[in-house]
């Protein structure tokens, strides 16, 4: 039930936003450890993305060491362009304990190519509280866009920043 409030709400704002849907991947820590080789072959692959359209975000999430020991809430991301263009990732980990106290993962996003971002939510759903410290978003082209949080996240509400209405 609490997976499918959060799956409302954010399918309610992708309704009104026309946001994008997303591949989202966990990275293990052991990726971050590239070859030149890989480094070569990875930009190949980003150029062959953005030739069809589709861009590769990362998202950092760093939760708070005053969060609980972890939380099994629904967890989702919403980000976007002054131009109205946005992008969903929505992870759902209901029988694991990902979002850890102390805890920093990244994540692989890919979806439509967009551009500077300048809005960054995130929203909860669930009974066990999260208390994220930063979010960062890396975009492809431009420096990332970085939100400090260090409250709880109400439940079904999103929080975040918005620093679109400069950048037309």
């Amino acid at each position: 039930m609490k997976s499918l409030t959060l799956i409302l709400t954010f399918s309610i704002i992708v309704a009104y936003s026309h946001a994008t849907s997303t591949l989202v991947t966990l990275l293990q820590s052991q990726l971050n450890q590239y070859s030149t080789l890989n480094l070569t072959q990875q930009q190949i692959n980003e150029t062959k993305l953005m030739e069809m359209g589709m861009c590769s975000y990362r998202i950092t999430i760093k939760t708070s060491c005053n969060s609980p020991k972890y939380t099994k809430d629904t967890i989702g991301i919403l980000f976007g362009d002054a131009y109205g263009k946005e992008i969903t990732a929505l992870k759902v980990y209901p029988e694991s304990e990902m979002f850890e106290r102390c805890k920093t993962l990244i994540y692989e996003v890919l979806g439509h190519c967009i551009g500077k971002i300048c809005k960054l939510y995130v929203a909860r759903v669930g009974l066990d509280g999260w208390m994220p410290e930063t979010i960062i978003v890396y975009d492809h082209n431009d420096p990332p866009i970085s939100v400090n949080y260090n409250y709880f996240i109400p439940e079904g509400i999103r929080q975040g920043s918005d620093y679109c209405g400069h950048q037309i």
